[in-house]
């Protein structure tokens, strides 16, 4: 009965359901905006960043946010995602004896108020739309090779309604724009994933492996799908064949693949489909990429090494970007002018910045 509920709360707007649009933001209020708020976990030091990008002066520090129970471990904070409606944020706590978690916060507050035990090592989440569940990837990054589970939490209860199984080490989690489908990669297995929300199975499966001959290397190990805003395309993330994919989501085919520089991870699109953004790891650096024709338009330093996360404004202006850093380094953000195609501000956060989601414009 409780899946009964929850489903039909995302699919008909009952209970749960939010009012906000687009990927976990409300809509910008009108006006010019001041300043752009947003959250940031720290992997490597228990903690979340509450971070106010105000254009024309920089990012600052709004607040720290200690995370996690365990005092003599590092949790991991490895996802975070902003409820449509803005009044909450979810995030995964890889660690725990033996699993991880997922935890509810009130946005403004930042206090806890709900927790659920998934299962190893849950990584990235995402919620749809309409509120009223959380699809978390099981990603099993440090246990056997073996195919694990997306669990999905209905969010009023916080209790987890369905753990499906989809393949080995899943990894972002993002659901198309109308809520009814919900992607994930398979990082050991080379597959695209679609979910039927409705029913809460497995509709699809599609081999990303890079053609034979095609000299790209033998593995595409995908990191990352991001719907289109129109819901037409899933862009893919290949990080081991350092490509970037294109998958037409009406008959399921990779209608483009480009090479990319070195191990692109993290991908987002503007609201108007006509920028792709893409962290790439390996090099430390952002490339952005026009939608229309794959065409490479830029290539962005970082700020250190290892780039991981990426979310784009509602307004499509600018980029905010995590850097784990290496060895002792603080993690940092950097963002980035989509307009003039350059970084215009970086911070030091906690170490290992990784998931990162946005919360609301202030004007």
């Amino acid at each position: 009965m409780m899946r009964i509920m929850a489903i039909a709360a995302l699919l008909f707007g009952g209970a749960g359901a939010g009012a906000g649009a687009g990927a976990g933001a409300p809509p910008a209020p009108q006006g010019e905006p001041e300043a752009y708020l947003f959250y940031v976990a720290s992997e490597s030091e228990d903690e979340v960043t509450l971070l106010r990008f105000t254009v024309g002066e920089g990012l600052t520090i709004e607040k720290v946010i200690p995370v996690g129970v365990l005092p003599a471990e590092i949790e991991g904070p490895h996802g975070v995602y902003v409820d449509p409606d803005g009044l909450h944020w979810y995030l995964t706590l890889g660690h725990g004896f033996p699993f991880g978690s997922l935890w509810k916060y009130e946005t403004g507050s930042d206090t806890a108020v709900g927790r659920i035990e998934l299962g190893l090592f849950p990584s990235t989440v995402s919620v749809p739309p309409v509120g009223g569940l959380a699809f978390a990837v099981n990603s099993n990054f440090y246990g056997d090779p073996e195919p694990s589970t997306i669990s999905i939490i209905d969010l009023a209860s916080m209790i987890e309604i369905e753990r499906t199984e989809t393949c080995t080490m899943p990894h972002g989690s993002r659901f198309s724009p109308d809520g009814l489908r919900h992607y994930s990669t398979c990082m050991l297995d080379d597959m695209l994933v679609e979910l039927d929300v409705a029913t809460l199975d497995v509709a699809r499966r599609l081999d990303l492996s890079p053609p034979s001959g095609s000299g790209a290397g033998a593995v595409c190990s995908p990191t990352w799908a991001m719907p289109a805003s129109s819901g037409e395309y899933v862009y893919v993330a290949c990080n081991k064949s350092h490509e970037l994919l294109e998958v037409r989501v009406e008959d399921w085919v990779i209608t483009w693949r480009i090479p990319a520089p070195t191990a692109p991870y993290n991908i987002a699109l503007t609201p108007d489909d006509e920028k792709i953004v893409v962290t790439q790891k390996g090099s430390a650096e952002v490339s952005v990429w026009r939608r229309s024709t794959g065409e490479r338009i830029a290539l962005i330093p970082s700020a250190r090494k290892v780039t991981h996360g990426v979310v784009v404004s509602p307004d499509g202006r600018y980029a905010f970007v995590t850097v784990e850093g290496i060895g002792g380094e603080r993690g940092a953000v950097d963002v980035i002018d989509l307009l003039d195609l350059r970084r215009v501000a970086t911070i030091d956060v906690g170490k290992q910045a990784g998931g990162i989601a946005f919360w609301k414009v202030v004007s």
